[in-house]
């Protein structure tokens, strides 16, 4: 009797089509500088610090205890902040678990979705996983996106804003234009970066029912390890996510993760210090980048999308890698010949800066 050798036959034959999210590179090797996947070199507020210690030392109590199945005190924290009433914030373990339950609460069975055809990779991603027909638009030749070029059929649209690979931001004018003229397009917008720009949508949710914000706690906050995301949106649409959230997983946020979350997000001083110390360091980092022959695109983001005329992207790549630099390059898209460099501190940025030189005096 022969046994057929099938390994695939219990798996979901929609696994087959699928094209996972691949990550930047993790390398847990401090002789690396770390510059490819926008992580806060600075990491969390001090305060952070101070709650972890405290919960470690209560952690008996508090660990045979179930978290707040609505991440209820953050909420009430978050609401505060941002002058939104707490039904209107919906919290999940990083943003990336909010999108894929926006995802399913408000894309999947509705129709195509529409999203930038340079931008998060996570999109098609997760759109593949839950059979979501998407289209992409495309972006002008200075690559800002380009709301115009949206198929009109579309029944949903997002777009990270800056968005997740230029570090462009569209003016908020702009955005609200859009949502107005489009009441039939469920919209959200992904404001992972929004805090180094200064300039969030927040606001229009109390404008438009049609609109939803997402946010996280892992890029300008410097929790990248606790995950913790949140979106702002009208109460429908915060109620649909928390029926979807409810039908599998009661309890997403962890204790440690929530009171990690408020303490940050009381700590105002530390983070404007944070913001305007990375942004500074943006600035300063593209003056000498553009001194030495690079393009870069002008970043609202804690990033930098850069190109030289001369040497190819991936050749600058393998370089710094060499050199033990880590950076972001994106081989298949239209920005190929472009490497995505994160914001460090201002002396990870010299010696980037100074590999770079090496490179390019060698070329001459």
């Amino acid at each position: 009797m022969t046994i057929k050798n099938d390994k695939h036959k219990f798996l979901n034959p929609n696994l087959n089509t699928l094209e996972p999210y691949v990550p930047g590179k993790q390398i847990n090797d401090s002789e690396y500088l770390k510059l490819n996947t926008n992580e806060n070199p600075f990491g969390p507020s001090p305060c952070v610090k101070e709650t972890i210690v405290k919960f470690l030392e209560n952690s008996e109590a508090l660990l045979r205890l179930y978290p707040e199945s609505e991440s209820d005190s953050l909420r009430e924290v978050i609401a505060k902040k941002f002058a939104t009433k707490s039904d209107q914030i919906f919290v999940g373990n990083g943003s990336d678990e909010v999108l894929s339950l926006c995802f399913l609460a408000f894309f999947a069975g509705r129709g195509c979705l529409s999203f930038p055809e340079l931008t998060y990779s996570f999109y098609p991603s997760i759109a593949k996983l839950f059979k979501i027909p998407f289209s992409t638009f495309q972006l002008k030749k200075d690559f800002s996106l380009d709301l115009t070029s949206i198929t009109p059929d579309s029944k949903s649209v997002i777009f990270p804003n800056p968005n997740a690979i230029t570090g462009i931001a569209l003016s908020i004018d702009v955005i609200d234009r859009f949502v107005k003229e489009n009441p039939d397009k469920l919209i959200i917008i992904d404001e992972a970066y929004a805090d180094f720009s200064k300039d969030s949508c927040v606001y229009l949710i109390n404008n438009y029912p049609n609109i939803l914000i997402v946010q996280t706690f892992s890029k300008s906050r410097g929790m990248a390890g606790l995950r913790v995301g949140f979106c702002f949106g009208s109460k429908p649409l915060i109620d649909g996510l928390k029926a979807v959230k409810n039908s599998f997983n009661s309890y997403p946020v962890d204790t440690l993760a929530t009171l990690a979350a408020i303490s940050a997000t009381k700590d105002d001083l530390w983070f404007e210090n944070n913001i305007a110390t990375i942004v500074k360091t943006r600035s300063y980092f593209t003056q000498e980048l553009e001194k030495i022959g690079f393009r870069v695109l002008p970043s609202s983001a804690n990033f930098v999308l850069i190109t030289h005329p001369r040497l190819k992207a991936d050749t600058l790549r393998d370089h710094l890698f060499k050199n033990k630099i880590l950076v972001r390059h994106f081989p298949e898209t239209r920005v190929s010949n472009w490497l995505r460099i994160t914001i460090g501190k201002r002396e990870d940025c010299d010696v980037l800066l100074s590999v770079l030189k090496q490179k390019i005096s060698g070329a001459n």
